[in-house]
């Protein structure tokens, strides 16, 4: 009855009860989809699936119970309550809980159940229904209304039920709510990040080997996953500890019940957590975030855009029949070796030449640094005090950008050059953190970077020079992106934080080289704007820009400190026809003088769009050609650079990449209009950002003439 190899890897089951006659069977790690007739499944819904046990209840019988997959053993369990009378009044299922296997003669059900409003959209009464196999009906427990329980998964651990609360979970006795009675407390959730900020976060609890864990998953509205935290619950203290690390555990997520299971019993990577999700369209997306590289990956299963039975995890823990799914890391060099090295190669060149590498002339110097990679740049500097001098012309000849981002909690960032596939390790000048530093904004060469302390920072990975900032917790929840005006080590240069409040008025926080503290900036007469979760701010013409996501401009000037908005300019969207929020991805930037504007679907492969403003007409022009350029998108920092070659003219690249012998960045060609793979087959780092390479070091006074 079951997909082959149904009882040793983990699945994804849809029942769809009266709606259709066959279950659903998704394999997760093949990407394949198989429909079966299973009777004992056949018209019934599923709550949710522990180990074997999948929680069925049948819509139109009212019959409920639990079916044991392998032995097709059945517990039956008392019928649910019946609908309200009222038709705008709906009964609601949100999660289970069990404090034992369900054919354990204590076995008790927890189900957390919900009243809802239909016409006014409000949750009328929550209570829990509760019950032992043996028992004749369920149990109500009501909730008072301020006992707020959103509908995330539940978890049952020393006779203390957990559930996610709004900004807490609340901890319930398991014995007092079987007795009809609610004794609870609460524990408040950890603090959302600073960035990126407006988003909408999914509380997952799980159990695992004894302690409880929340697994918080961002994303933009109905935008797509796109960072994920995890902590661990203290219990004697009642404080959430980060923790960058789930060891050989694998979590599956899901909203009725999560699991936890030893990684290796069912054939999948280790410390990894999956997680399934409709994706918008016609399709669900399966994430996988790996906590060993920091980077996620998704695959997409097609569906029914009606359907909207309920999903859920059957992770068996039999010893699999195959090979542990595992990824193989590739060698990688190492930038700060160059120091390490500096003498013995210094004694190598000086042993193999019989003059002076200073006495080459510098025109011949300069012919050879259009040929040279920008690792090799680098590794020009250290040679002698003359070629460090030659500075100017290193950054002339090179300023291809890589993908930085951060692998490991160890101090360390990778450094992908998408024009080869070559990656290098680097350090970023900071004291090496327990957890990954968070990258806001990158521009010549520089990051600026938030460490797990919520100091912030300026750096260069390349030379690992470092400028601090004051901390940013000024910006709370509504900081959307930042940016600066020119190197930090210029006494000229001015950052610039951009905020927009709930009700889309604009403020600025501003520091300028040498200030203790940020300026606040406020502009009463700041007109509203549709922001994204993250903008790449660009300074242009000595101003700087900001789009929203309807294609509106808003215009800084940092000398008067006014906003304005480029109102006489037709928006991208009107009102009837703009997508829905965090679908689409826009992003701005300087293309040969001109600002454009790059617009991008998120659940589809669609052509991107791209437009330029005409600043003299007002309107906007549609680009079908970059014409030898090629662009890097991000949504902290997006770049625009000549082509190095013609087979790179024309294109766009993303920060997400294809994991192979060669590393290689996802990318869309404006000619063939047309991705050259699809983003479910690559990796995108969880947190990283476009850098164009600042070779610029100051003078060696100590180094050899």
């Amino acid at each position: 009855m079951f997909p082959s190899n149904f009882f040793y890897q983990p699945w994804i089951i849809k029942c769809h009860g009266a709606n259709k006659h066959t279950t659903t069977f998704i394999d997760p790690m093949k990407k394949t989809v198989e429909e079966k007739n299973i009777i004992e499944i056949k018209g019934k819904f599923c709550f949710g699936c522990i180990g074997e046990w999948l929680f069925l209840w049948d819509e139109q019988s009212k019959e409920c119970f639990f079916l044991d997959l392998n032995s097709q053993l059945k517990v039956h369990l008392p019928s649910l309550p019946e609908e309200p009378s009222l038709p705008r009044e709906k009964i609601h299922f949100t999660n289970f809980s069990l404090t034992s296997s369900p054919n354990h003669p204590n076995c008790a059900v927890i189900l957390h159940t919900v009243k809802f409003d239909t016409e006014n959209f409000e949750v009328q009464e929550h209570f829990f229904l509760c019950c032992q196999p043996h028992d004749a009906r369920w149990n109500k427990v009501s909730l008072d209304l301020d006992k707020k329980i959103i509908g995330a998964n539940s978890v049952i651990l020393d006779g203390k039920l957990y559930t996610n609360g709004v900004c807490c979970v609340m901890v319930f006795d398991v014995l007092a709510l079987l007795a009809g009675q609610v004794d609870a407390r609460t524990i408040s959730t950890p603090k959302l990040p600073q960035f990126p900020i407006k988003n909408m976060v999914d509380h997952n609890l799980v159990e695992s080997c004894g302690r409880i864990y929340v697994v918080r998953l961002h994303h933009y509205c109905l935008g797509p996953i796109n960072e994920i935290d995890i902590y661990c619950l203290d219990i004697s203290s009642h404080e959430w500890l980060r923790v960058d690390s789930i060891g050989n555990r694998a979590f599956f997520l899901s909203n009725m019940s999560s699991v936890s299971v030893c990684a290796t019993d069912v054939g999948v990577e280790c410390n990894c957590i999956y997680y399934y999700t409709f994706g918008g369209g016609n399709e669900e997306r399966i994430y996988k975030f790996c906590f060993d590289d920091h980077t996620m990956t998704f695959s997409i299963t097609p569906t029914d855009e009606n359907d909207r039975s309920r999903l859920c995890w059957f992770v068996p823990t039999r010893r699999p029949k195959r090979t542990i799914m595992g990824s193989s890391a590739q060698p990688t060099n190492v930038l700060n070796e160059v120091k390490a090295d500096k003498v013995i190669m210094e004694n190598k060149i000086t042993d193999s030449v019989s003059g002076p590498w200073n006495d080459l002339p510098k025109d011949l110097v300069e012919l050879l640094l259009p040929h040279l990679s920008s690792v090799d740049a680098l590794r020009f500097f250290t040679v002698c005090k003359s070629w460090n001098l030659a500075s100017d012309s290193i950054q002339k000849a090179k300023k291809w950008p890589w993908l930085m981002y951060q692998e490991k909690s160890d101090g360390t960032c990778k450094l992908l050059d998408p024009l080869n596939g070559k990656e290098y390790t680097t350090t970023v000048g900071l004291t090496s953190s327990v957890f990954p530093i968070r990258m806001l904004c990158s521009k010549d060469g520089w990051v600026i970077v938030l460490d797990a302390a919520k100091a912030t920072f300026m750096v260069n990975p390349l030379n690992e020079d470092v400028v601090e900032l004051p901390p940013l917790e000024g910006f709370d929840e509504d900081f959307c992106g930042i940016t600066f005006t020119s190197i930090p080590t210029s006494p000229d240069c001015v950052v610039l934080a951009f905020c927009v409040d709930i009700n889309g008025d604009i403020y600025i926080y501003k520091w300028h080289s040498g200030d203790e503290d940020w300026t606040f900036i406020c502009d009463d007469k700041s007109p509203p704007m549709h922001t994204a979760s993250k903008m790449n701010l660009v300074f242009f013409q000595g101003e700087l820009y900001c789009l929203g996501e309807r294609g509106e401009r808003g215009v800084f000037n940092p000398v008067e400190e006014t906003w304005r908005m480029l109102d006489k300019l037709r928006p991208v969207y009107m009102e009837d026809e703009v997508p829905n929020t965090g679908v689409e991805d826009c992003y701005l930037l300087e293309l040969d003088g001109n600002l454009i504007s790059v617009f991008k679907y998120n659940y589809s492969d669609n052509d991107i769009r791209i437009i330029k403003l005409d600043t003299e007409k007002m309107e906007w022009i549609p680009v079908k050609d970059l014409a030898g350029w090629t662009i890097f998108l991000d949504p902290r920092s997006s770049f625009a650079k000549p082509s190095p070659h013609k087979s790179w003219s024309n294109k766009i690249f993303f920060t997400a990449f294809y994991s192979s012998t060669i590393k290689t960045c996802a990318t869309y060609c404006m000619e063939s209009k047309r991705y050259d793979i699809h983003f479910c087959d690559t990796k995108k780092p969880i947190d990283c950002v476009w850098l164009e390479p600042n070779l610029i070091r100051k003078c060696l006074m100590d180094a050899p003439c």
